[in-house]
């Protein structure tokens, strides 16, 4: 696969990456290839494909980090409730950890209630934003993220509100956030790749 470099406001002193561009269904004049890695990103989401996709993160995890991969936790961007969560993430996380041998934070984070999927709906930034504010349902263990170097996890970025969320939620307790990995980045003009 290759990768594709995102570009998020704020957060410029991260490396951010995605495997795939995702082209939403309303996108219509596209190629067999966007077909593909929008298929890619849906069987992801479903869950049908997560050894194949764990396989290509813990690669790009061992030549960012090398050796030093022991030391990184890798930690998922929580789905909108803990039953969602678990379904999305849980096996993922520990298969990218297996391969990679990194840290697993996916057992210190916990998602409590739940919140309106920001995924998928046609909201500005700022209301993108303000719901993930007041509905942050997300408690991380600041004991274990605390001096931490970070990996985050996110299957599709669009304006990356979400991982800037996240983001300023684990720094805040002392975690080194380094960089973001992402399945997909959506994009609205279609290239042939």
């Amino acid at each position: 696969m290759n990768m594709v470099q995102v570009y998020i406001k704020g957060q410029e002193d991260k490396e951010l990456s995605s495997f795939l561009r995702y082209y939403p269904v309303r996108i219509k004049n596209i190629g067999m290839d966007a077909f593909f890695d929008r298929q890619v990103i849906y069987d992801f989401k479903d869950g049908r494909n997560h050894a194949d996709v764990a396989k290509c993160v813990a690669k790009m995890l061992v030549k960012k980090f090398g050796r030093k991969v022991r030391s990184v936790v890798f930690s998922c961007v929580p789905a909108s409730s803990q039953e969602r969560n678990e379904a999305r993430n849980k096996n993922f996380s520990e298969l990218v950890c297996k391969f990679s041998g990194a840290i697993n934070g996916f057992s210190h984070v916990k998602v409590v209630g739940e919140r309106t999927a920001v995924h998928g709906t046609k909201v500005k930034k700022e209301e993108r934003a303000k719901r993930l504010k007041e509905n942050n349902n997300i408690e991380v263990d600041a004991n274990f993220f605390k001096n931490k170097i970070v990996c985050i996890w996110d299957d599709v970025v669009t304006t990356g509100t979400s991982f800037c969320a996240y983001t300023a939620q684990l720094e805040q307790v002392g975690a080194h956030v380094t960089n973001g990995i992402f399945l997909g980045k959506t994009s609205y003009k279609y290239v042939q790749q």
